[in-house]
C-alpha cells in the first residue's frame, strides 16, 4: 500500500512541476502586459492560465475561475460572443468541480440563452451536457435525462461524432445510477464504438472504465476485469491522473468479487487518496462507499464506520442525494453487524425516505416522456430537411438555365483569354531577348569588377606587407641612432654645451616617437590577420589583464576603471586582438582626460544576435563632425604637445572589429566625455565557461 501511494505521489509531483514552469512564464508575461492596451494578448494569457489551473485541486479551480472571469471581462469589451461563451463554460466547469452547482447552472444557462440569440451553437450542446451531469450528481435523474437528450439532439444536428459519443456515455451513466444496467451497457457500447472510430484515446478510457463497471454490476466478472485493466493501462499511457484514480477503484471491486479483500483494500485506499488530491470529492465519496461495502463484506464494521462518516459529511457538502442514499444503506448494515438494531433501523428509515424522493415511478415515466419529446423533435427536423430538399429540386430548373448562361459567358471569356495570352507570349519573348542582351552586358561588367577587386586585394596585401616590413626593418637604424645618441651624451657630456644637450634630447625624443609610430604601424598591419584559430575567451579575464597593464597609468592620473563583470560574456575570438582592442579604448579614455579625474566604464549587453560592448569615459569628448573621422588612419584631433599619440590606435581598433564582421562607432558630447561601442556577432550559441 505504501509503495502504491509513493508511486502515485511521485507521478503527481513530476506532472505538476512541468505545468508550474509554464504558469510562472505566463504570470511574468501577464505582469509585463497588465498596463497594456493589447486586449487580445491579455485575453490569451488569462485564458491559458485558466485552462492550466483547471487541472488542479480546489485551490487551483478557484484560480481557474478567476482567470476565466478576467478573460470574460475582456471578451465582453471586445463584444465577442464566442469568447464570452468559452469563458462562461470554463467558469461553470470550475464552479462544478468546486461543487458550486447553482453557480455552474447559471453560467451554462447563460450560454444557452446566448446561443439562441445568435441562432447558432456556441458551446450549446456542451452546456446541456454539463447541466445534465450536475442534475445527475444531485440525484435529479429526470432533469439529467432531459438535458442529455437535448445535447444528443444538437450533436446529431451538427453530425458531431465525438459529441454524440459523449451524449450516449452520459445517458448510459444516468441509466447506470437508475440500476438499469442492460440499458446502460447498450449506450456505453455505442459510445465506445464511436470513440474507437475517431481514435480519441481519452474518451476510449472513459468508455472502457464504464464498461468495466456495468459488467461488474451484471456479474460478468471476467469481462469487467478485462475492461478495467485496459482502462488502467490506457490512463497510465495518457498520464491521466483522474483516470488512474477511477481505474484503481474499478479494479478493486473486481478483487472484492474474487474475495481478495486485502488487495481490494489497497487499491480502494489508493484511489480515494488520489481523488482527494485531485479535488474530486464526488468520486472520492463513491470510492469510500465501495470501501465501506468491502469492510461490511469482510466483517470489519468498525473499520467501515469512520469511512462512512467521512463520506456522509462530504456528500452533504456537495448535496448529493444519490451518494447519501448508498451511505444510509451501508450505515444500516454496519450497525446491524455491530448488534445495534436501533441505530441500524434509524438509518434504514432515512434510506427509505430518501429513496422515495430519488427513485420513483414518476421519475422513470418523465424520463420516458423526455425521450418521446426527443424522438418527436428529431422527426420534425427530418421533415424540415425533406421540405428543404423539395425546395432545392424546384429551384434546380432555374439553376440549369443559369448554368447555360454561365457556360456561354465562361466560353467567351476563355476565348478572350487565349487571344490575350498569345499576345502576352509574343511580348514576353521580346522582353526576354532584351533581358538576355542586358545580362550579357552585366556579366561583362561583373568580370571587369572581379578583376578590379582582385587587383585591389593584391594592392591591399602589398600595402600591409610594406607596412609590416617598413615598421619592422626601420626599427634597427632607429635603435642605432638612439644608442649612439645616448653614448654621445654620456661620453662627451662635459664637452657639450646646453644647446648641444638640447639637440641630443630632440634626437632621442624623435627616435622614441618614431618607434611608437612604427609599433602602431606594425600592430595595424597585423590587426585582423591572425592565422591561429579563435578560442573561447572570458572578457572578464581580458579586463583583468588590461587593469594590470594600465595600473600605473591610472594611478598617475588618479583615474578609476569600472568593469561590469556580471554583464561580460565569453566569446570565441583571438585573445591578442581582443586585448589590443579593449586596451586601446580604455587607455584613450584615460589619456584624453579633461579637468576631472578620469573615470572609464566597461560594459556589455546582448541585443538580438550580437553582443554590444561599450567603453565610456568622462574626458574631453569629440565634436559631432569629428566622430567618424577619429577612426581614420593618422587622424589626430589634438596637438601632440598636449596629447601624445600617432593617430593609428582607433584605426587599428576598427580593423580588428571589421575582421570579425562587427561595427565600431562613438557617441560623444564635447567637454562631457565619449562612449565607444563595438559589436561582436553571435553566429552560433556561445558555450558557457565552467
Amino acid at each position: 500500500m505504501k509503495l502504491i501511494s509513493f508511486i502515485l505521489i511521485l507521478f503527481v509531483c513530476i506532472s505538476n512541476q512541468a505545468s508550474a514552469n509554464k504558469v510562472d512564464s505566463l504570470l511574468n508575461l501577464l505582469e509585463e502586459h497588465k498596463n497594456s492596451n493589447d486586449l487580445e494578448q491579455l485575453y490569451e494569457i488569462h485564458f491559458q492560465l485558466a485552462e492550466i489551473y483547471g487541472t488542479g485541486g480546489d485551490e487551483e479551480y478557484e484560480k481557474s475561475a478567476f482567470h476565466y472571469a478576467e478573460a470574460h471581462t475582456i471578451a465582453r469589451v471586445q463584444k465577442n460572443d464566442k469568447k464570452i461563451a468559452e469563458c462562461l463554460f470554463g467558469i461553470g466547469l470550475s464552479n462544478q468541480r468546486m461543487n458550486q452547482f447553482q453557480e455552474a447552472l447559471e453560467k451554462y444557462s447563460t450560454i444557452i440563452d446566448l446561443s439562441k440569440k445568435h441562432d447558432e451553437d456556441i458551446k450549446n450542446a456542451a452546456a446541456f451536457t454539463q447541466i445534465s451531469s450536475i442534475y445527475q450528481a444531485l440525484g435529479d435523474y429526470e432533469k439529467a435525462f432531459e438535458n442529455q437528450l437535448q445535447a444528443l439532439h444538437l450533436n446529431e444536428l451538427k453530425n458531431d461524432s465525438l459529441g454524440i459519443a459523449h451524449s450516449h456515455y452520459n445517458i448510459g451513466t444516468i441509466f447506470y445510477y437508475q440500476t438499469q444496467y442492460e440499458r446502460a451497457l447498450n449506450h456505453y457500447q455505442k459510445a465506445h464504438t464511436i470513440c474507437v472510430a475517431v481514435q480519441n484515446e481519452r474518451f476510449i478510457y472513459s468508455c472502457l472504465a464504464a464498461l468495466g463497471s456495468v459488467n461488474e454490476k451484471l456479474e460478468n466478472h471476467p469481462k469487467s476485469l478485462e475492461y478495467n485493466t485496459k482502462s488502467l493501462e490506457l490512463a497510465r499511457k495518457l498520464n491521466y491522473k483522474t483516470g488512474i484514480a477511477y481505474a484503481l477503484g474499478n479494479i478493486a471491486m473486481n478483487y472484492v468479487m474474487q474475495k481478495n479483500f486485502l488487495k481490494a483494500e489497497q487499491f480502494l485506499k489508493a484511489s480515494v487518496n488520489l481523488k482527494l488530491d485531485l479535488g474530486d470529492k464526488w468520486g472520492a465519496i463513491g470510492t469510500e462507499i465501495d470501501l465501506s461495502k468491502l469492510y461490511i463484506q469482510w466483517k470489519k464494521p468498525k473499520d467501515a464506520l469512520p469511512v462512512l462518516e467521512q463520506a456522509l459529511e462530504m456528500a452533504k457538502e456537495v448535496n448529493s442525494k444519490t451518494r447519501q442514499l448508498d451511505i444510509y444503506k451501508n450505515m444500516s448494515d454496519v450497525y446491524d453487524q455491530l448488534s445495534d438494531p436501533v441505530t441500524a433501523y434509524s438509518f434504514t428509515k432515512k434510506y427509505i425516505a430518501l429513496k422515495d424522493s430519488v427513485l420513483n415511478e414518476k421519475t422513470v415515466e418523465e424520463m420516458g416522456q423526455s425521450k418521446r419529446r426527443y424522438e418527436i423533435q428529431k422527426q420534425e427536423h427530418e421533415i424540415a430537411m425533406l421540405k428543404k430538399e423539395n425546395e432545392l429540386l424546384f429551384k434546380n430548373e432555374k439553376i440549369q438555365k443559369l448554368q447555360i448562361y454561365i457556360f456561354a459567358i465562361v466560353g467567351l471569356f476563355f476565348l478572350s483569354f487565349i487571344w490575350w495570352y498569345k499576345n502576352k507570349l509574343k511580348y514576353q519573348r521580346n522582353i526576354n531577348n532584351l533581358l538576355e542582351e542586358k545580362n550579357e552586358l552585366l556579366n561583362a561588367k561583373n568580370d571587369e569588377i572581379n578583376v578590379k577587386n582582385q587587383q585591389l586585394e593584391d594592392s591591399n596585401q602589398n600595402l600591409e606587407q610594406f607596412a609590416y616590413v617598413a615598421s619592422h626593418d626601420l626599427k634597427e637604424p632607429l635603435r642605432m641612432i638612439s644608442s649612439f645618441s645616448s653614448l654621445l651624451e654620456r661620453r662627451y657630456k662635459q664637452h657639450i654645451d646646453e644647446t648641444g644637450k638640447e639637440f641630443i634630447h630632440f634626437i632621442t625624443d624623435a627616435v622614441s616617437r618614431m618607434e611608437t609610430l612604427l609599433d602602431d604601424l606594425l600592430n595595424y598591419s597585423r590587426a585582423g590577420a591572425q592565422t591561429t584559430p579563435p578560442e573561447l575567451v572570458a572578457v572578464e579575464d581580458i579586463m583583468l589583464a588590461i587593469e594590470s597593464n594600465l595600473k600605473f597609468c591610472f594611478e598617475d592620473l588618479n583615474g578609476t576603471l569600472i568593469v561590469k563583470n556580471e554583464n561580460l560574456p565569453a566569446i570565441k575570438v583571438h585573445r591578442t586582438q581582443l586585448l589590443q582592442l579593449l586596451q586601446n579604448l580604455v587607455s584613450n579614455g584615460v589619456k584624453f582626460k579633461g579637468e576631472r579625474d578620469p573615470v572609464v566604464i566597461v560594459d556589455c549587453e546582448k541585443r538580438n544576435d550580437e553582443y554590444v560592448f561599450s567603453v565610456k569615459d568622462n574626458g574631453i569628448g569629440i565634436s559631432k563632425e569629428n566622430q567618424e573621422k577619429v577612426f581614420e588612419m593618422f587622424r589626430r584631433l589634438n596637438t601632440k604637445e598636449k596629447y601624445e599619440g600617432t593617430g593609428i590606435g582607433l584605426a587599428t581598433c576598427k580593423k580588428i572589429v571589421s575582421s570579425w564582421g562587427g561595427d565600431i562607432w562613438t557617441q560623444s558630447v564635447e567637454g562631457e566625455g565619449s562612449t565607444f561601442f563595438f559589436t561582436f556577432p553571435i553566429s552560433v550559441k556561445e558555450p558557457e565557461l565552467v
